[in-house]
């Protein structure tokens, strides 16, 4: 986008210049001083990290799951809110992160943070999405981004998580295919898993099918999260296309902003990692803590209390599905784990 913004600004500067033939000379000096400041303004790209609250079933077993399931997106995305904006779930990994040297390159002017909506293989849940500035000034490092999300995973009990970069297929473990909907205005959560649900009438594959996903982000700098970007599931990337581009003509208010140079719906391609920790093998989180960079003893006893916190705060949830006090709980008496 801003590639694409300055390529404008030079081209309107350099017809303005030029109209005035007698001074020409002047005019081809002034262009290249000006495009020399446009062209050296750093072009920021974006890396996107998405973690889930709720726990793996490998931890609190498939019952919990599906009590925790049950009790409804709106409730478990008010729930998600108190944990991010009340508990600082986030924030106590970072601080502790960065109190032990784990990262340094990661703040909170190239990071941010929100509740979004997640989905993948039928099911949505609301997401910890990050939008990371990783490239240009002030950029966090691929390294660190990794750090942080193997730690998130840890915290938060995951089974796995994800860091992706729609700018560079290069980055991180592999390069996928994606497609990006974009809509107008502001987009919830449960519309976003409206519209995945819709995807599923038109193409099961690309709803409930193998890897068939979404992630709610804030596209090229929108100020709200009103885009969903799709990875390609195990479909031919012309199904993903086909299937999805229908979804987005017939949605109001959608539109399927992947085009190639021909305004025709495309692919482009992430560069993506999947972190992911088996439970059962490694009931210790080792695989994510693996991951960390040689950790101090601090740090892992720190992350292991924050675990221990976010574990209860799922198990005082589930006290409140269990009692049928899911709103109440939530709007009056929430209070964070200690």
């Amino acid at each position: 986008m801003k590639r694409q913004i300055n390529k404008i600004i030079a081209t309107n500067v350099v017809t303005n210049l030029f109209v005035s033939s007698g001074r020409r000379g002047l005019s081809r000096f002034v262009t290249i001083i000006l495009l020399a400041v446009i062209l050296a303004q750093p072009v920021t790209a974006t890396t996107y990290i998405s973690v889930e609250p709720i726990p793996s079933e490998d931890v609190v077993g498939p019952d919990a799951l599906n009590a925790i399931l049950s009790a409804g997106y709106s409730n478990l995305e008010l729930w998600s809110n108190l944990l991010l904006n009340e508990c600082h779930v986030v924030q106590n990994v970072i601080d502790a992160l960065t109190a032990n040297g784990a990262i340094t390159t990661i703040n909170s002017s190239n990071t941010r943070v929100r509740v979004a909506a997640g989905g993948f293989e039928g099911i949505t849940d609301p997401s910890f999405v990050f939008t990371v500035q990783d490239s240009g000034p002030n950029a966090a490092s691929a390294a660190e981004i990794n750090v942080l999300d193997n730690a998130l995973g840890y915290v938060l009990n995951q089974g796995g998580t994800a860091h992706f970069s729609p700018d560079n297929s290069k980055a991180f473990d592999f390069p996928l295919d994606y497609a990006v909907v974009t809509f107008t205005g502001t987009l919830t959560g449960l519309q976003a898993k409206g519209f995945f649900e819709y995807l599923g009438t038109i193409d099961p594959a690309l709803f409930s099918g193998q890897f068939a996903g979404f992630t709610q982000i804030d596209f090229q700098g929108s100020p709200t999260n009103n885009s969903m970007l799709f990875l390609k599931p195990a479909t031919t990337k012309q199904q993903f296309i086909t299937g999805l581009f229908a979804a987005a003509s017939s949605t109001s208010g959608a539109s399927y902003v992947t085009l190639n140079n021909n305004g025709q719906p495309t692919t482009a391609k992430a560069g993506i990692s999947f972190p992911e920790n088996d439970w059962i093998a490694f009931p210790g989180g080792d695989q994510y803590l693996a991951r960390l960079n040689n950790p101090s003893a601090q740090l892992l006893s720190q992350l292991a209390v924050l675990r221990q916190r976010h574990l209860q705060a799922v198990a005082d949830l589930l006290d409140a599905i269990e009692r049928d006090r899911v709103s109440t709980y939530l709007n009056h008496q929430f209070r964070c784990a200690q």
